[in-house]
């Protein structure tokens, strides 16, 4: 009996001697020194959520250090790579901003060098946040200090909520005083110099904007070089080296690597070297066609040598940030060569126009002359005599007007001698 005990025993040592060396043989993952945590998540803050955990005391070893593997993403980000920390506390706060939830896990682990060389099975969790009606967020910064955003509502949004717009800048929340409204509802915010009172010595890095209601309140935050439009570069100038035709100019202020203070002034800064982009735009002064327009210029010079010098052309430049979509505003048109023309174009504008109000004069002054000094014909005998005999009496009473008006005519030796014989007849 006392042998049979004995082998009991050994069989046993030999089986956990077995289990030791399956342990340390497997891929990392070991399930009987570490447990699963308790995951707990809360919601605190506006639209943030605490991962906290419960894990059983372990004890560190001479060669390992206990950490713990946090995973997760966000509900609405399912085909992007989970986000992974190896944290050292048993809690971790993650902001939701706009997303509507998030999953992950949490694992006990032991680290060396800050690398995870044991961990337990994960323990998940889920997390869904209250409802965001808001959608389509979409933010410009422009003229270095002014940010334009717009939003849309979902369709299924309650017909009482609306929500208020503001701008976290110093630790401070400036809220919009310029709305847009669509259906009596806030659909988009103006804010006009708003970081003209930044103060901080280091240049921006991010811009925060928050939507809040009576129910709840979500946060955005994004980077200023993926939203700014460039005002155009400055300091252009034009180089003419033999047959070439040599570009130079300064990159545009901007919000990210000047201090506002000196943002608006022309200085130059050789830190915003490789920061931004080119588009260069030439076009044929007379045909008014692009003659050429490269648009990935990475340096503050371009060279071009095949530019007619009989010709004259009209150059423009404009610049975005590396990582960003909006281009910026075109600069003032700078010419290169002058036109060889015989007739120049001034003179056709300023001959022409007075070549025709000479014309014009000349006319005038002809036939207002002619129309002034001719006399106009007095009406015949013949007519005057038709007017009396067959007129209305009011002609008639015209035409006898105009005969006492007329000059008595003396009478004729003859008329005399002819009304004297027939007055005599009649004695």
């Amino acid at each position: 009996m006392d042998f049979q005990g004995n082998e009991y025993v050994w069989i046993l040592l030999l089986d956990f001697i077995l289990v030791c060396n399956q342990m340390y043989l497997t891929d990392g993952s070991i399930h009987f020194f570490l447990k699963q945590p308790n995951v707990t998540v809360s919601h605190v803050g506006r639209n943030s959520v605490l991962i906290s955990w419960e894990a059983e005391e372990i004890a560190e070893t001479e060669n390992f250090s206990v950490c713990y593997l946090l995973s997760y993403q966000f509900s609405d980000k399912a085909k992007e790579p989970p986000r992974k920390f190896l944290l050292e506390t048993t809690n971790h706060k993650i902001r939701l901003h706009m997303h509507p939830g998030l999953v992950g896990s949490v694992s006990n682990a032991f680290c060396e060098s800050q690398k995870i060389q044991f961990h337990s099975i994960p323990a998940e969790f889920t997390y869904n946040a209250p409802p965001v009606y808001i959608n389509n967020v979409s933010c410009v910064l422009f003229n270095i200090t002014n940010l334009n955003c717009s939003w849309n509502f979902a369709t299924d949004t309650p017909e009482d909520l609306d929500y208020s717009f503001a701008l976290r800048l110093n630790s401070k929340w400036l809220s919009c005083r310029h709305y847009f409204k669509r259906h009596k509802k806030n659909t988009g915010c103006y804010m006009q110099d708003v970081f003209s009172d930044y103060n901080d010595d280091t240049p921006l890095k991010r811009i925060k904007i928050g939507f809040f209601s009576d129910f709840h309140s979500v946060t955005k935050i994004f980077s200023p070089e993926a939203v700014e439009i460039l005002t155009p570069p400055r300091n252009i100038q034009v180089l003419l080296e033999d047959r070439n035709v040599i570009i130079k100019w300064f990159p545009p202020p901007s919000i990210v690597f000047d201090v506002l203070q000196d943002g608006m002034t022309s200085t130059y800064d050789p830190e915003e070297e490789g920061n931004f982009v080119y588009e260069i735009r030439v076009i044929e002064n007379k045909s008014k066609k692009i003659f050429r327009q490269p648009n990935y210029i990475e340096k503050e010079e371009q060279i071009f040598t095949d530019l007619a010098k009989d010709k004259k052309y009209c150059l423009q430049i404009r610049a975005r940030h590396n990582h960003s979509k909006f281009w910026g505003e075109w600069s003032e048109p700078v010419f290169i060569n002058k036109d060889k023309n015989v007739f120049p174009e001034w003179i056709l504008i300023v001959i022409g126009p007075a070549l025709f109000a000479a014309l014009v004069f000349y006319l005038c002054k002809r036939y207002m002359k002619i129309m002034l000094l001719t006399p106009i014909p007095h009406p015949s005998q013949n007519i005057k005599n038709w007017l009396y005999t067959n007129g209305s009496n009011d002609l008639r009473m015209q035409a006898n007007i105009a005969g006492q008006n007329e000059q008595s005519v003396p009478l004729t030796e003859l008329e005399i001698v002819t009304t004297t014989r027939h007055c005599d007849k009649k004695l």
